[in-house]
Formats: C-alpha cells, structure tokens, sequence
C-alpha cells in the first residue's frame, strides 16, 4: 500500500496509538510493522493521549507534523 493524498479521520480513545510513517502498513493510519518487513528505513511515531480526541493523520509522508496532517499534501 502507497501513500495517499488525503489525510485520516480518526476518532481516539485514551492510551498509546502507533501511526505509519512509512505508507505501507495494511492497518492504516497504524502501524502494522510493515516498515520492518519492507525495510523502509523509517519508523511509525507514538503518540500517548490522554483524552479522546479526533485527529487528522497524515497519509502522504510529508507533512512536517508526523503524525498530524499540515496540509502538504495540497502541494502534491
């Protein structure tokens, strides 16, 4: 699986998510391990909450926000 030009929605409950950097995981916008198999070179990024909360996660590989969306994908 590629990257896309859009973001995720996702709608988050409490505790420790793990999001793709890589653009390959199976399980997006999470991190399925895919960056090992694949041998990427990069690493998906924790993010620890503390509340619910709706994110936009970012799915181009560009924003320079990771996790988050900055909107560089309307660059593309």
């Amino acid at each position: 699986m590629a990257y896309q030009n859009k973001p995720f929605y996702v709608n988050e409950t409490p505790g420790t998510k793990y999001y793709c950097t890589c653009g390959e995981s199976e399980n997006k916008p999470y991190c399925d391990g895919s960056h090992d198999r694949k041998n990427t070179g990069k690493n998906p990024v924790e993010v620890i909450l503390e509340r619910p909360r709706r994110l936009t996660i970012c799915d181009c590989g560009l924003t320079k926000t990771s996790p988050i969306c900055d909107g560089a994908h309307k660059n593309c």
